[in-house]
């Protein structure tokens, strides 16, 4: 019994005599840079916006002052201005981009330098809105949202606040983005069930239709890979978006044709 005890506190005098080690980590961040930017064929003015990327859930990102920001095209370039100040948004003059020039955006912060380089191509013309009673009422309807024959970015802002007895504020509005992206992806397949809008008769719809190139779309299909689509049966393993910038920055420069109608929501016959 006595050496039982012996051999348990050799042990327990063994199991507590651990040797603190203090590792040299190296744990300065790297100063990623966030770019979204897009210019269009609106004669108006662009916004290019400069962010960190964030470290919590809901963060509110940092925004980028204080940088020279230009976009070259062929035979000029345009510096923007950062408005407000300190807010990381560069606003262009109002300008208006053309299909057959190639867009080059220059980002110069201290030292560094970024660039991405894009062009624009056609959209096709939108298609009659689309729209079904939703399930169970006769009076509140749904969007039916198809894809089209090239890959495009369609924004829906649908209003109903004007409509007698609705309170005039956000609750009564709301907006929908839909990618058709022309391509078989498991992630969208089975990506996870969204929230349905359904809203009232007389609801306006404003749709606006963004041309995206093959790059762009790439973009955008990876950006949905890592974020919409995730959670489904099937998530993808998780890797980089794609971006058109160089190293350094993440985010998308892009260059699109537009279109835009609107409709009101009216009884369906």
């Amino acid at each position: 019994m006595q050496k039982i005890l012996t051999y348990l506190l050799i042990i327990l005098i063994s199991g507590s005599c651990e040797e603190k080690i203090s590792w040299d980590l190296d744990t300065r961040d790297t100063p990623l840079l966030v770019v979204e930017g897009m210019i269009t064929n609106e004669r108006i003015q662009h916004q290019v916006r400069l962010t960190r990327p964030v470290t919590e859930l809901n963060a509110i990102p940092e925004p980028v002052s204080g940088a020279i920001v230009v976009i070259h095209e062929p035979e000029s370039s345009m510096v923007l201005k950062e408005s407000p100040s300190g807010s990381g948004i560069y606003l262009t003059d109002s300008m208006r981009a053309v299909i057959g020039k190639i867009y080059t955006l220059s980002i110069i912060i201290g030292e560094n330098e970024f660039t991405a380089q894009t062009d624009m191509v056609p959209v096709t013309p939108l298609d009659s809105l689309e729209y079904s009673q939703a399930d169970g009422s006769s009076n509140y309807y749904k969007l039916d949202l198809f894809d089209t024959d090239e890959p495009s970015m369609t924004e829906y802002y649908l209003d109903w606040s004007k409509l007698p007895g609705s309170a005039n504020s956000d609750s009564c509005k709301a907006k929908i983005i839909y990618y058709s992206l022309n391509t078989v992806d498991v992630g969208e397949m089975f990506k996870p069930e969204q929230e349905q809008v359904v809203f009232p008769e007389g609801t306006v719809v404003h749709r606006r239709k963004y041309s995206m190139n093959e790059a762009h779309a790439a973009f955008i299909r990876t950006l949905l890979s890592e974020t919409e689509w995730r959670g489904g049966l099937f998530d993808v393993q998780p890797g980089n978006v794609q971006t058109n910038l160089s190293e350094g920055a993440v985010g998308y420069f892009a260059v699109s044709t537009v279109v835009g109608d609107s409709t009101i929501i009216l009884p369906l016959e």
